[in-house]
């Protein structure tokens, strides 16, 4: 049985690929020529992730690839390169590139019964057989991977393998019963050897890796269950497609939980469009072997081919929300193919619409990229004119022959309440004004509730950064609240929460949001948006606890003195949060404006496709605020920009903003809970927040807008968890550990395949003074220094090397530290843990033992110091590395791995300490 079709209907599908779609046939045969004449070869070396490998060296930018030319071209300044880290890189696309092709030409080899598309698919599959086992699973970055240097890189790999070898030998069992021409082929003759020997030699090893590293609901997951899926059903193992389809990670979970009411992934529109790419091969198995998930979640995944359409800006690219690449545009073919894979299992209107604009002939064509395309991993290219011979593999097999009339609608508001976005739309979708106010997003999230988003046309006046490079170092800042445009309490990144929806209400005339979300255990705070034709409200509010400062950024948007000039900053510090992921160190030019007025007017000035546009301000808030300056990071490869921080210290208070896109307000004025905005033509309009709505007086006529939610669900309780640290396991003093398989975390091998690593640590208390002890009996002794520069991501160089991670807890003081021998002494180097503070400062000895070696600490903490806990992790290197091997965990990881950790640590791991 076929993994995707049934044999009959993939048969008529022949005919589709020779008549409807026959451009989109000839297409991808061309492009599989170097394939076919046997011009690229399979990478010999693992792939491998640096810093510098793959981009480029002036910008940044990630390189452009192509098969058949070794170097890589930056699409930004053209810079060419070639050599080092960037050949190191290079396997990482090239094979999935091969693979892509080898799957091409199974369909093309099906569909048009070409012969040689066959032979090379089995070709290729041969000599991956071959030397699949001879890439090393080591010193990878996100689970187990050969060719690659993390786990689901290999699922999208091996699947795209093992979808060719099912189409194969389905059609040679067809071609058998059939009498066709190409029974009596050698190829045919070898298609069930070959394909026992992929299996053995390819698909059993690669599968067996893959199965043994889950992720829960990241998207990531998502490919793994659509590589176990395929791979179960083609190799009868029933184990591996219960867990794909069914299993507490499997499709099932996350169609109910990670696909939202909405129909939108919870990470974002840039992991929706991803995650939704692997659910639809798992829901093709799943549907195919009659194991459909329930109706209501097959609805809930057919709406999530409309999702990520719901929230495009003007211009036609989507909010660079969470960690995404900035500005992608939609005119690419892997999402004209979404709406075709969506429309061939329903009909909606709206992909029809979406469809509409994206073949509108009108649009100039570029390069669409598909040439080089690297399988379902993204690489995003510019907007471009496209038909549906751009379209991939997929739509030869399922596509519609003929589509519907194609008639493009506007851009309406809309309400994502699942995940927590609300958007209302002016000018016939040209002004968009969004409250990212919803799900925090999991680990993919950026600490941004409350976030307003402001687009007119193609300029992006309050904007979402999204995401860089994630071995960068600027990850750290686009991550911060201080990149977006939301509440900022006390100077640090909002915690991890979900906000609430308030109210809701579009009239056409005027429109608004609100939403609350909780920043702290005492302070939640309010936002609300009303949007005129030409204006916007922009309301921030918060109330009770205790004394918080609350601070909005506002990014690209200059000051004005009451003559409407400039205002200059006074040099000086901006104070926030110390670390990196608060944002504050990436300021510079700091300092404090000479802001005296009530209402302060702001402008921004940008140019658009044709001219400059402005941006008008006023904005008030009750405490007055103080006004700061500071220059810092633009969008990723995009210029830096001025940044101006309003901040209100208070235990309640109001920051009101009214912004202007067409020129036509004359001024602001701000008194209690009433706002009045006098019109350049001298009108008025005066605007009042109720306890259930908000009321616009304009002229002799009243604007009551309502929509509020009846029972807003609190979740303030479930996700702030400020300061707060579940009991965990207690250990009486004194202490004495061994730590063993039950305490290890694994990276590639398991405890027993590292090697069996130990380590006894000793942990006992006199008065003041807390001593902690750890003896490593066996260890490579590799020790990196503390300030080495990591060549490989934006982590300290020293976590893969041998040494020791602390953290400890005395009452009000905290301090977490990573402890590197220094060789050759008996001094030990230190650092600061990442979310840490350096508030109890450790004195720490070394000695070399016979073979490892022995750590002492002492910290001076409180007699009385309430609660005490701590946690030990020892980092196991070896020899043979270029990454950690895994880490001894005083309090437990059974079952857990070490990617990704860097040296940061959960406080609620922590254990208690009793004498």
């Amino acid at each position: 049985m076929s993994l995707l079709l049934d044999d009959m209907v993939l048969a008529g599908r022949s005919g589709v690929a020779a008549s409807a779609l026959r451009p989109l046939a000839d297409g991808l045969l061309a492009e599989l020529a170097p394939l076919l004449e046997g011009r690229v070869e399979i990478p010999s070396e693992k792939a491998l992730l640096t810093r510098t490998g793959g981009r480029c060296p002036h910008d940044g930018t990630m390189l452009r690839f192509d098969p058949l030319d070794p170097r890589l071209v930056c699409p930004v300044c053209g810079t060419k390169v070639q050599g080092g880290l960037h050949d190191r890189f290079r396997p990482y696309w090239m094979q999935l590139w091969i693979a892509e092709r080898v799957l091409h030409a199974a369909v093309l080899g099906v569909l048009l019964d070409d012969e040689r598309c066959v032979d090379t698919a089995w070709r290729v599959l041969d000599e991956y057989a071959a030397r699949y086992l001879d890439y090393p699973n080591r010193d990878n970055v996100l689970g187990p991977s050969r060719p690659f240097f993390s786990t689901y890189l290999e699922s999208i790999w091996l699947l795209q393998l093992v979808l060719a070898v099912d189409l194969l030998e389905s059609v040679g069992r067809n071609r058998t019963q059939a009498g066709s021409q190409l029974t009596s082929s050698p190829t045919h003759q070898l298609t069930r050897a070959n394909g026992s020997s992929v299996r053995d030699r390819l698909i059993e090893p690669s599968i067996e890796i893959i199965a043994s590293y889950d992720e829960g609901l990241s998207n990531r997951q998502v490919w793994n269950n659509a590589a176990l899926a395929a791979a179960g059903t083609l190799l009868s193992r029933a184990d591996l497609v219960d867990r794909a389809l069914e299993g507490p990670s499997g499709l099932r979970t996350h169609l109910a939980d990670a696909l939202l009411g909405d129909g939108s992934w919870y990470e974002g529109e840039n992991y929706h469009l991803f995650a939704h790419r692997g659910l639809w091969y798992a829901m093709t198995i799943a549907e195919r072997l009659g194991r459909a998930p329930d109706d209501h979640l097959r609805r809930r995944f057919d709406d999530g081919f409309v999702a990520p359409f719901r929230t495009l800006l003007p211009d036609l690219t989507y909010p660079s929300r969470r960690d995404s690449q900035y500005a992608v545009s939609v005119r690419q073919p892997r999402f004209a193919e979404s709406c075709e894979l969506g429309l061939a299992r329903r009909d909606d209107p709206r992909l029809v619409g979406m469809l509409a604009r994206l073949y509108d002939p009108l649009i100039e064509r570029r390069d669409t990229g598909r040439r080089t395309s690297t399988a379902d991993v993204e690489s995003n290219r510019p907007a471009t004119g496209l038909t549906r011979a751009d379209l991939s593999w997929r739509s030869l097999l399922f596509a519609r022959e003929a589509l519907p009339p194609l008639v493009a609608h506007p851009l309406q508001s809309d309400l994502l309440p699942a995940q927590g976005f609300g958007i209302l739309r002016r000018d016939g979708g040209a002004l968009f004004v969004g409250l990212d106010y919803g799900h925090s997003g999991g680990g993919h999230g950026h600490p941004d509730r409350l976030n307003l988003l402001l687009s007119d046309g193609d300029v992006r006046w309050f904007d979402d950064p999204g995401t860089g490079s994630y071995v960068d170092e600027s990850l750290h800042w686009y991550r911060s609240t201080l990149a977006h445009t939301a509440p900022l309490l006390d100077g640090r990144s909002q915690p991890r929460v979900h906000g609430t929806l308030l109210a809701y209400d579009e009239q056409g005339v005027a429109g608004w949001i609100s939403a609350r979300a909780p920043l702290a255990d005492d302070c939640s705070v309010r936002r609300s948006v009303v949007v005129l034709q030409d204006y916007l409200v922009d309301r921030v509010e918060w109330t009770r606890g205790e004394e918080h400062d609350l601070a909005l950024p506002l990014h690209g948007v200059a000051v004005l003195s009451s003559r409407g000039e400039v205002l200059e900053p006074e040099p000086s510090p901006v104070e926030g949060g110390a670390e990196r992921e608060d944002g504050f160190w990436y300021l510079t030019e700091t300092g404090r404006l000479p802001v005296f007025d009530d209402v302060v007017r702001l402008r921004a000035e940008a140019r658009g496709a044709t001219s400059m546009q402005q941006l008008d301000g006023w904005m008030a808030a009750m405490p007055r605020a103080s006004w700061w300056h500071a220059r810092t990071l633009g969008a990723p490869g995009r210029p830096e920009q001025s940044l101006v921080l309003p901040r209100v210290t208070s235990r309640e208070g109001v920051i009101v903003g009214v912004w202007s896109w067409h020129g036509v307000v004359a001024s602001v004025a701000l008194a209690g809970d009433t706002l009045r905005v006098t019109r350049i033509d001298g009108s008025v309009d005066t605007h009042a927040r109720h306890a259930d709505g908000w009321e616009i007086v304009t002229g002799r006529s009243s604007i009551i807008l309502g929509g509020a939610v009846s029972d807003p669900e609190d979740q303030s309780e479930q996700d702030v968890q400020v300061g707060a640290r579940t009991a965990g396991r207690a250990l009486s003093l004194p202490a004495r550990v061994q730590l063993g398989e039950e305490h290890y975390r694994r990276s590639e091998e398991s405890w027993r395949e590292a090697g069996r690593p130990t380590a006894n640590v000793s942990i006992e208390r006199e008065g003041t003074l807390l001593r902690i002890s750890v003896t490593v009996p066996r260890s490579a002794r590799r020790f990196v220094a503390i300030d080495e520069e990591n060549p490989f991501d934006n982590d300290p160089a020293a976590i893969h090397g041998d040494g020791v991670q602390l953290y400890v807890e005395a009452g009000e003081r905290s301090g977490g530290w990573l402890l590197v021998p220094v060789s050759g002494s008996s001094e030990v180097s230190m650092r600061v843990a990442e979310g840490w503070s350096a508030e109890l400062r450790p004195r720490a000895t070394w000695y070399a033992t016979g073979d490892g070696y022995h750590l002492d600490v002492e910290l001076s903490v409180s007699a009385d110091a309430v609660p005490l806990a701590l946690d030990v992790l020892v980092n196991v290197s070896g020899p043979d590395r270029a990454r950690r091997r895994g880490q001894l965990v005083l309090s437990g990881a059974p079952g857990e791995f070490v990617y990704l950790r860097s040296d940061r640590h959960d406080r609620q791991r922590l254990l208690a300490l009793g004498v």
